[in-house]
């Protein structure tokens, strides 16, 4: 995903499906389900038996992604199968574009597949649609898997989601460009640590233009600040912090733009939306950039020089505000009528070792410890630093607030256009704090 567009409100237009279907055959005995016990505490069972016999059952599992997902994920099912030869999966695959029109007409239709890979910004949506399964007690096994993981995929208490891989924010920085300015990262650097670095990057360096990003559009971070504040970004149907905290915000980032160490309204938008392979830390323009870690190898590769991994800024006596995202979920189809296997299929592709070796972190860290761990031996460099950092985060972590409520994506292209009128001098932080707060709370109260 580019940097945050995975919640944004996308123009999708429709791509081909491709299907293919496996082979079954006998069923296996009980204790082949990985992780299983005698009592089934460690994960779903298999199909009962009956006279050593049993029907075949036909799965479907629809997701997006790259061509490499496809073929990587063609080959977990094609364990799958092997191990549970009772059960056919029948997969169902798209890019990003046109997968939730489709996803949408089958809902509507009654007929979606009985696994669905989902996204953080739209299961509120399928919640409210009363299209998703409640997985609590469904067999699935969460040994080895954080509570503040596992709370990402509930709403109202129930467990609709469960993470397919986490991710969470960090910033990207620049080794050398630090090492050339004399400066020495902080474990946790503070905001004002934040400032003091750009400033001494523009007097070291001669830098102009691009020295530091300018985040005050950049919703996740702005979630991070206002949860130091003991706040939340939405509570419900409303946002969850205050007009005097969104000022405080925007009046940072002001007084490093007219200080020169945060790029002009017209740098900041010229790059904007643009692609990995042009942004500013990928060309060598600034040493920092704060992002979601699950395009860290992205990054890494469009750079070809070190860039490594740091926790976001923090106020010195804030509240810790890092929490685990979902890259993506696997859920259940509230329709389905074979749930049983449904969730034995997700209890595998999250706690199968050798599903995990093949999965990797292509839909990003394995949530299961256990899973980690086995992976890592054949993990490049740059993927073992991933998985670091998730350890570091998975320690101090919070749960995450909420699933994020209906007209989230609005409210998201609502900041952006708020913050250039800001960052062009058309409005101080005063009026683009007040306008935000009023325009954001009417389209979350429309969107109910």
């Amino acid at each position: 995903m580019s940097k945050r567009n995975k919640l944004l409100a996308l123009s999708l237009s429709l791509m081909a499906v491709v299907f293919a279907g496996c082979s079954g055959g006998a069923s296996p005995d009980a204790s082949a389900v990985p992780g299983a016990s005698a009592d089934n505490k460690g994960g779903a069972s298999p199909e009962a038996k009956d006279g050593g016999k049993t029907e075949q059952t036909e799965l479907r599992i629809l997701w997006w992604g790259s061509q490499d997902r496809h073929d990587m994920t063609l080959k977990v099912l094609d364990l799958f199968q092997k191990k549970y030869p009772n059960i056919k999966v029948t997969p169902e695959f798209t890019g990003w574009d046109g997968y939730w029109d489709k996803l949408s007409v089958q809902i509507s239709g009654g007929n979606a597949p009985d696994v669905i890979q989902m996204s953080y910004a739209y299961l509120s949506d399928y919640v409210n649609r009363q299209a998703m399964l409640d997985l609590t007690g469904q067999g699935i096994g969460f040994d080895g898997i954080e509570d503040s993981t596992l709370s990402t995929g509930k709403l109202n208490g129930k467990l609709y989601a469960v993470p397919a891989g986490i991710s969470s924010y960090a910033m990207l920085y620049d080794p050398a460009m630090l090492e050339k300015a004399n400066i020495k990262l902080p474990e946790q650097p503070t905001w004002d640590d934040y400032e003091k670095m750009g400033q001494q990057i523009k007097d070291k360096l001669g830098r102009e233009g691009i020295v530091l990003m300018d985040e005050s559009g950049n919703i996740d971070i702005l979630n991070l600040y206002v949860r130091q504040k003991g706040m939340a970004f939405f509570s419900g149907n409303k946002l969850g912090f205050t007009e005097q905290a969104l000022t405080e915000y925007f009046n940072y980032w002001t007084k490093l733009r007219k200080a020169g160490t945060v790029a002009s309204g017209a740098l900041t938008a010229s790059f904007a939306g643009g692609t990995i392979e042009k942004s500013p830390i990928v060309t060598g323009k600034t040493p920092f950039t704060m992002f979601s870690m699950n395009q860290y190898v992205s990054y890494f590769g469009m750079a070809n020089r070190p860039l490594e991994l740091a926790l976001t800024p923090r106020q010195p006596d804030g509240k810790e505000a890092n929490y685990l995202i979902p890259s993506m979920y696997w859920s259940v189809y509230s329709k389905s009528k074979h749930t049983k296997e449904a969730a034995m299929l997700i209890d595998f592709l999250t706690n199968d070792v050798e599903a995990g070796k093949i999965q990797g972190v292509n839909r990003g860290v394995p949530i299961s410890s256990k899973i980690r761990d086995a992976i890592k031996p054949q993990l490049s460099e740059t993927d073992k630093k991933q998985i670091a950092y998730i350890d570091k985060i998975t320690k101090i972590a919070v749960p995450a607030d909420v699933i994020e409520p209906k007209g989230a994506a609005e409210v998201r292209n609502l900041l952006v256009s708020v913050t250039q009128e800001m960052q062009f001098d058309k409005k101080t932080p005063e009026q683009a704090a007040q306008d935000f707060i009023k325009k954001a709370n009417d389209i979350l109260e429309k969107a109910k």
